[in-house]
């Protein structure tokens, strides 16, 4: 035995010599064999010959070739039979030289068998269920020159048993031990490098073993597996080309059958994606002969045709073919997407670039772009058809490609056109692509051109509820493409981070709305998504605009407040419907978010005694909604507006339904503990209160659980938080919650590690300065609803606060929107007074005004010294101590500390304040004067005593604040000084008509918060508000600022205009620490 045919053996096995032989043969030769029919066999060549006796009168001679590995055969054989090859004869002869002689040794190597259990192998791997998921496929087509290149590629089968995406196959050395079954890696072994063509003297058998696996497809894998057919006959024919020259070539009759070169002949029908033999009645191995004819130019025809007619040889005579001219042919621009990695093509330098080989089709005929000729050739039936060629109409389709973003490859050799950059290619893919299609263009996409466009077969959203964290969810959005599931979230996170600019809110509303954005899969597969439902989606998930945002296993985290983004899914939701997962109770609460506007009115509870008014219905039917489905909310109606009638109507419910299984918690400011407890007593004797304050607390803290209603301030709260959150309560409400803006003070730390079935705040002024105010009351009522601090101020503060972001705003107020209830007097204006305010301006003269230019002066410098030699903290502590100082001078010149002696009496506005009052007191109107000064409500005292005016004064350290309120509301004095802090909030003054603010603060809130002490429910006349100003001083400009304030408040919660200004903008604090105006300018 040689040594190949040993290492063949070694590596393969025996059972690879018998692949080219049917088992009829095997049978025959096996019993050539026994009968011991082969007379000699002896090496020469490169294998060895062989004389075995065919029957009584004939002896054949075998020889047979030995061919080492890598070769993807291992024995071809010749008789001198008339089969030629792969007979019975070189069966014996193989078996011979094996040294198979005695019938012992068959037993266990009989070929037949072999061969039997070889079918049944591949008759097992092929089964239409044998490859459930991942298999090997092999896709056949014929390369420029004739030949068949087959090409295996790996491939997910999906559940309706078509083909998935296809997958480059990396070899059998790395291919997973369950995609490749026997019979693949017997075609392995067979197949030449990948994109190389198939042998001629393989091509046959190896197109019935890849039959076999049911897996093999004529160029596509979405065409049907290729069959065998019937043999055909076929004939010789001489092949003219467009110039005239004839080359010899076998076909079939069926002229539009393929007929590569193979021996034996074959054919394939790339229609009926059959194949079979070609039936001639002449030798193969003179077929080959006759197959190897060179070229015939036109010139040498006649002389052929001569030849062939005075020879007896099986050839056809050659005839000149007729020409054909057709001058009203329009050509068809065609373009084939394609990459320049294909062994069987020439290697350039742009050999793995991704390229559109553009041309034309002239009646079938394919041309390269860039083709010189003034005519298209081609050969039909034997004639040679000639097309003219409409150069003006190709370069119209060229120059169409180049407006689409499509350059020249270089000097255009092969008609390759190639977009700039990744991204313009797949624009082109996604957007021009299409168009071109519709305009008639013949275009085609290789499999292995890197960019193509997909469907969505179906969209996936899941929500699961934690385990650990009920009131959050996992959101989780996923496409199903080609049978494979791809994760939506983390693509769409990649979009944004790669693209921010094109990917904010306000760029995509720009855009089409009919239009797509393309979700790259990466691989090359994108799919289409609709811009209205990505703009539904990105709205609803601003966290994936957070630059800091890390997705844990392609899902977000997510608390319940957010479930109505599930219903905003599915009604902007793609053509198909989706399909939902995880926990349906979180849909369902999505549905009712989205609907919370028309939840159904609460009924009135039966131990109110008092009437809602029907916006305060309208209220408590919001609480009670919220409340059903354990979420929180923040009550932000304005001053006056009975925020405290309504949670004490959602009280009485929650009792009367049975739902109020443990106490509920208020906290209060100080000075409204005695409000609190005094109302609940007016409008629900039925509520039990416990109030929790004095130093003796502690001994009736036990009580509470057999309390409706526990009452405590901030203040104790913070001393007492262990012992009140070591408790669960049925309500946790928060009145005047501004108390807790700040998130780091110590109250609002408390607060949040209270325990409640419903957190509510109550506010009048839910964002006073910031919108992290507002981020602090809805991380109370609604953790996780706007992200952690850091995140919010990144997604929401510095786009809308320094970039004036409409979107976001716009995003931000649909995010809270069902959470967030809202009346402003003026909505509701039929059930209030009328209330005017005004301006009254005094101007500064004398020696306050010199002191005020001193003081300018001085602390100028001052304050540009600090901005220049600190940081922005101790810049502003400066700013604000100069800022402080002069307006003092405009209050009174003896507020300024350390010039109380000689600062001079005299005060602009302070005559103007008594000048209003007498001219009120005249009218019978009854006055609230505020001041955030109280060593000012000392001076102002002094000057009402001296024009015998009557009054109170309320202050942080009055003792008896109810006595003090109860006096002005009987009407006892007409005049109420109050200071802004001790005062502003909590009382109820409806006895007065009108309110004098006699120094503007920096919070335009603060001071809407005590004018409303008079304007409220409650109050029957009209009111009047008087603001006191100096005019060009630093209160002048203070005013501009209030309302800059007041209209991003407004644009949150209402309408309006942002216009966001730093305190320490350099142009803000010129404008502070401005000069006063000439006295005689207007």
């Amino acid at each position: 035995m040689t040594e190949p045919l040993e290492q063949w053996i070694t590596e393969r096995g025996e059972v690879a010599l018998w692949e080219r032989f049917s088992r009829e043969s095997l049978e025959q030769g096996e019993r050539l064999l026994r009968e011991q029919a082969v007379l000699d066999c002896s090496p020469g060549g490169q294998g060895f010959f062989a004389r075995v006796q065919a029957d009584r009168r004939q002896v054949v001679s075998v020889d047979c070739r030995i061919h080492p590995l890598p070769s993807p055969l291992p024995v071809t054989c010749y008789c001198s039979c008339s089969e030629g090859e792969g007979c019975a004869h070189a069966v014996a002869a193989i078996l011979h030289y094996l040294g198979r002689t005695a019938p012992a040794c068959l037993k266990s190597h009989n070929p037949a068998i072999q061969h039997w259990l070889a079918e049944l192998e591949v008759a097992a791997a092929c089964s239409p269920d044998a490859h459930i998921g991942e298999c090997l496929i092999y896709l056949l087509e014929q390369a420029d020159a004739g030949a068949i290149v087959c090409t295996p590629k790996r491939v997910r089968r999906r559940r309706d048993g078509s083909y998935g995406r296809l997958m480059p196959f990396a070899g059998v050395r790395r291919a997973p031990p369950e995609l490749l079954q026997p019979v693949d890696r017997r075609i392995l072994r067979l197949l030449g490098e990948p994109g190389t063509a198939l042998p001629p003297d393989d091509l046959a058998f190896l197109l019935d073993l890849l039959t076999q696996t049911h897996r093999a497809h004529w160029q596509s894998p979405q065409n049907p597996p290729l069959q065998k057919g019937i043999d055909r006959p076929g004939q010789l024919v001489w092949q003219p080309n467009i110039e005239g020259g004839q080359r010899l070539v076998l076909q079939a009759e069926e002229t539009q059958l393929l007929t590569p070169r193979a021996n034996p002949p074959v054919w394939i029908d790339p229609v009926t994606h059959q194949y079979g033999g070609l039936q001639i009645d002449i030798p193969p191995r003179v077929v080959d002969s006759i197959l190897d004819a060179p070229e015939v130019g036109a010139e040498d025809l006649p002389a052929l045709a001569r030849a062939l007619g005075k020879a007896t040889l099986p050839v056809p005579a050659p005839s000149a073919p007729r020409r054909r001219r057709m001058n009203d042919v329009k050509p068809v621009p065609a373009l084939r997407l394609t990459r320049l990695e294909d062994p069987t093509r020439v290697k350039h330098s742009d050999w793995t670039q991704a390229v559109a080989e553009f041309g034309f089709d002239y009646g079938g005929h394919q041309i390269a772009g860039d083709w010189a000729g003034d005519a298209v050739c081609e050969v039909v039936g034997g004639q040679v058809i000639e097309y003219r060629r409409d150069k003006a109409a190709e370069e119209a389709a060229f120059e169409q490609l180049k407006a689409m973003g499509l350059s020249p490859l270089g000097c255009l050799t092969q008609g390759r056109m190639a977009a700039e950059s990744v991204s313009e290619w797949r624009r082109f893919v996604a957007e021009k692509l299409p168009m071109l299609q519709a305009e008639g263009w013949n275009v085609e996409i290789e499999p292995r051109f890197p960019w193509r466009l997909v469907e969505g077969e179906q969209w996936q959203v899941g929500a699961w509820q934690r385990e650990r964290q009920p009131d959050w969810f996992e959101f989780d959005l996923s496409v199903e493409v080609d049978g494979e599931r791809h994760a939506v979230l983390p693509r769409l996170l990649a979009l944004i981070r790669d693209n921010p600019e094109g990917m904010t809110p306000k760029a995509l509303e720009a855009s089409d709305a009919k239009g797509h954005l393309l979700l790259d899969l990466d691989d090359g597969r994108m799919i289409a998504v609709p811009n209205r439902w990505l703009q539904t989606l990105l709205k609803g998930l601003t966290e994936l605009y957070d630059p800091a945002l890390h997705l844990r296993d392609g899902r977000l985290a997510l608390p319940l407040g957010r479930a109505a983004l599930l219903e905003a899914l599915e009604r902007m939701a793609p053509e198909q419907a989706l399909d939902w997962q995880g926990d349906q109770s979180i849909r369902a609460l999505g549905s009712r978010l989205a609907a919370i506007e028309d939840q159904p009115p609460a009924p009135t509870p039966s131990g109110l005694r008092g009437e809602l008014r029907p916006y305060q219905q309208v209220g408590v039917s919001w609480l009670q909604y919220l409340a059903r489905s354990g979420l929180g909310g923040v009550l932000a109606d304005d001053m006056g507006l009975g925020k405290t009638l309504q949670v004490i109507a959602h009280l009485l419910l929650e009792k009367e339904s049975g739902r109020a299984l443990a106490p509920s918690l208020i906290v209060v400011p100080t000075s409204l503990l005695f409000n609190w407890e005094r109302e609940i007593e007016r409008f629900a004797p039925g509520l039990s209160v416990l109030r929790l304050h004095g130093p003796q607390r502690h001994a009736i803290t036990k009580a509470a659980s057999t309390c409706d209603v526990v009452l405590t301030t901030y203040g104790l709260l913070v001393k007492d938080i262990d012992v009140l959150a070591h408790r669960r309560w049925h309500l946790v409400v928060l009145d005047e919650a501004q108390a807790v803006k700040n998130p780091r003070a110590q109250a609002a730390r408390a607060v949040r590690r209270l325990v409640a079935q419903q957190r509510i705040s109550l506010t009048g002024t839910p964002l006073e300065n910031h919108l992290g105010e507002l981020w602090a009351q809805f991380d109370f009522v609604a953790p996780g609803l706007l992200g952690n601090a850091a995140a919010f101020k990144r997604v929401y503060r510095r786009p809308i606060e320094q970039a004036q972001d409409e979107q976001r705003l716009q995003t931000l107020r649909e995010r809270v929107a069902p959470f967030i209830l809202r009346r402003t007097k003026q909505a509701i204006a039929s059930d209030l007074p009328e209330k005017t305010e005004m301006p009254l301006y005094a101007e500064l003269m004398g020696r306050q005004r010199d002191l005020y230019e001193q003081l300018l002066a001085g602390q100028q410098l001052r304050v540009q010294e600090a901005l220049a030699a600190s940081g922005r903290p101790q810049s502003r502590m400066v700013v604000l101590d100069a800022l402080l100082k002069l307006r003092e001078v405009c209050c009174d010149p003896r507020l300024v500390s350390g010039a109380e002696a000689s600062a001079p009496r005299e005060s602009v506005k302070l005559d103007l304040l008594l000048d209003l009052v007498d001219e009120l007191r005249q009218a019978d109107r009854r006055v609230l004067i505020f001041s955030q000064f109280t060593r000012m409500l000392e001076i102002i005292e002094e000057a009402l005593r001296e024009r015998g005016h009557q009054w109170v004064k309320l202050t942080g350290a009055t003792r008896d604040r109810e006595g003090v309120v109860n006096q002005f509301q009987r009407g006892e004095v007409p005049l109420f000084l109050i200071s802004l802090k001790a005062g502003g909030t909590g009382l109820n003054l409806t006895a007065a008509d009108t309110v004098i603010h006699y120094d503007p603060w920096w919070n335009p809130a603060v001071a809407r918060q005590a004018t409303d002490r008079a304007h409220r429910i409650g109050q029957h006349n009209p009111v009047f508000v008087y603001h006191l100003l100096t005019r060009g001083t630093v209160e002048d400009r203070m005013m501009e600022l209030q309302q800059e304030k007041a209209d991003l408040s407004a644009r949150l919660l209402g309408d309006g205009a942002l216009k966001a200004m730093d305190p320490l903008d350099p142009n803000v604090v010129e404008s502070l620490f401005a000069p006063l105006p000439d006295l005689s300018s207007d």
